[in-house]
């Protein structure tokens, strides 16, 4: 049996711009709705296509809709705390494990000869080596405390 040819990837094209921008909009007018005409402008998308990412969001939560028929759908009412974070607008995990490493590598550099240049670049490189996924669980350990979880 061949296998069949794989869907074409919707999120990067479509579906996270859209987020981004609603996310945007939110962010700035955190009570009020966002016309799915005003997503479509600001995006250069065709309000279709927004629909369409906005029924693909609405589906894991990202956001919520004032409608659940794409004729009905008018605009965005409000997003998630994990769109916020797929925004860039609240931490994630990966984000914060990438700020992490990197100042762990601008104390390193930035440490005094010796010693604590020394005892620096060992704290980077031992958590280097305990791999990507140890970083990511420690700062999500981070980022819960951070934000009250």
């Amino acid at each position: 049996m061949t296998r069949p040819s794989l869907l074409s990837d919707t999120w990067y094209a479509r579906d996270l711009p859209i987020l981004v921008e609603v996310v945007r909009r939110f962010d700035g007018e955190p009570n009020g709705r966002v016309g799915m005409w005003e997503v479509a402008d600001a995006s250069g998308l065709s309000e279709d296509d927004v629909i369409r990412a906005a029924h693909a969001l609405a589906n894991p939560g990202l956001v919520t809709t004032s409608g659940t028929m794409a004729k009905s759908m008018e605009s965005f009412r409000g997003v998630s705390t994990e769109a916020r974070r797929h925004a860039g607008l609240w931490p994630s995990p990966e984000a914060v494990a990438d700020r992490l490493v990197a100042a762990l590598q601008a104390a390193a550099d930035n440490a005094s000869e010796g010693e604590p240049r020394t005892r620096a670049r060992r704290a980077l490189d031992a958590f280097v080596a305990a791999g990507r996924d140890f970083a990511v669980d420690v700062a999500a350990g981070v980022t819960t405390k951070q934000l009250g979880g």
